[in-house]
């Protein structure tokens, strides 16, 4: 089997020769192309001519890569521009400018990371209409000929995952408010927030209607779920109808539902199970995290495919090399036999990551990972 063939099976639940290794490794290898500290034999290799060498899946991660759809507004409501080496965007509309900024570190800057928002466009309650406005403005455009071009470009090496976007409540609270905002007014202005929150899932169906079509076998659907900033309760409300919704969607389409969880969500597993999800890509489970990957394999069961399991803090210094070794040993008989199983990087290779881990890790696949993964 080849690598997009024995993932697609983990996620349904078919047989597979060898647990699936798609790897998520673009920051570290950004990072170190842009300084020209790429280590030897890969001082010109692209990342995916690297991985291929090294016998590891290829990951197209839709959130970073191209994307399936675009999001476009009318001409003149959005000037870009950079000020103070910040990022600057600006919604004008007929009840006002929105002005949101984001900045980068020097160190994701080189490793063409993403950036923070440290100042969003909705500021009080007298901003509602000018942000009703953006969100009705959004146009969502098929963009199938350049992701189906990316689609093929992987080919079998690897698997691509198209993004939909965060799900609607969370681009208030991620984009457009900020956590903290979003929370008060909600508790101020319910009618408003759900308003916004109709809009943009509209426009987010018109996404996932697209997604059926697009070329892949699996969709990525929401990310970034953290138990205080989104418990059960919230995500019951905000989420689990959406991710409901989409499940027969999908699979009626030969595509797997999959979500990016690389947060701190322990009190969040059972909710994930419960609404449909068919895989988690990137969990991250302790140190990084309180989550048990044992525990965490037992309470899913077969509902569930679980894709990630390396916390990637143990590639780093902070771990000698026999703690390092211990952990590889460890998760392998955490998820054995191996069932509905990816195994991947919670959530990426940072950039202080010591290379010959990162090597160390395909041959320990490579010797271990046949299925069924011996406890």
């Amino acid at each position: 089997m080849n690598h997009r063939d024995r993932a697609v099976a983990a996620m349904w639940g078919r047989p597979v020769d060898r647990i699936p290794f798609i790897a998520r490794m673009d920051l570290w290898y950004s990072y170190h192309h842009n300084r020209g500290t790429l280590p030897h034999p890969y001082e010109n290799a692209s990342l995916w001519d690297m991985q291929r060498d090294m016998g590891v899946g290829i990951f197209g991660f839709g959130a970073w890569d191209i994307s399936f759809f675009r999001l476009e507004f009318p001409e003149g409501l959005v000037e870009k521009s950079v000020e103070g080496g910040a990022s600057v965007t600006r919604f004008r509309t007929p009840y006002g400018t929105l002005t949101a900024r984001d900045v980068m570190s020097e160190e994701l800057k080189q490793a063409a990371g993403t950036a923070a928002r440290i100042e969003f466009p909705f500021k009080s309650a007298s901003d509602y209409d000018a942000l009703q406005f953006v969100v009705d403005s959004m146009m969502i455009v098929e963009n199938y000929e350049k992701y189906g071009a990316f689609v093929d470009s992987i080919g079998t090496d690897g698997l691509a995952l198209p993004f939909c976007g965060h799900l609607p409540a969370q681009q208030l609270m991620l984009n457009y408010m900020g956590y903290d905002k979003f929370y008060y007014e909600f508790a101020d202005n319910e009618d408003r927030i759900l308003k916004l929150v109709d809009s943009l899932t509209h426009h987010y169906e018109e996404v996932l209607r697209l997604a059926l079509d697009a070329p892949g076998e699996a969709v990525e659907m929401g990310a970034n779920y953290d138990e205080m900033m989104t418990p059960p309760p919230v995500f019951e409300r905000f989420f689990a109808p959406l991710y409901r919704k989409a499940r027969p969607m999908l699979e009626n389409a030969g595509k797997a539902l999959v979500t990016h969880g690389d947060g701190e969500m322990k009190k969040l597993l059972s909710s994930l199970a419960d609404c449909g999800i068919q895989v988690v890509e990137a969990l991250t489970p302790e140190p990084m995290t309180t989550i048990n990957l044992r525990a965490t394999r037992e309470l899913w069961g077969d509902r569930v495919a679980l894709w990630g399991g390396i916390p990637t803090v143990i590639l780093t210094s902070a771990f000698t090399e026999e703690q390092f070794e211990a952990h590889m040993k460890q998760l392998f008989k955490d998820i054995a036999p191996g069932d509905k199983f990816i195994l991947g990087y919670g959530d990426n290779v940072p950039t202080d990551a010591i290379f010959s881990r990162i090597v160390r890790i395909a041959e320990f696949w490579h010797e271990h990972g046949s299925y069924p993964v011996r406890a």
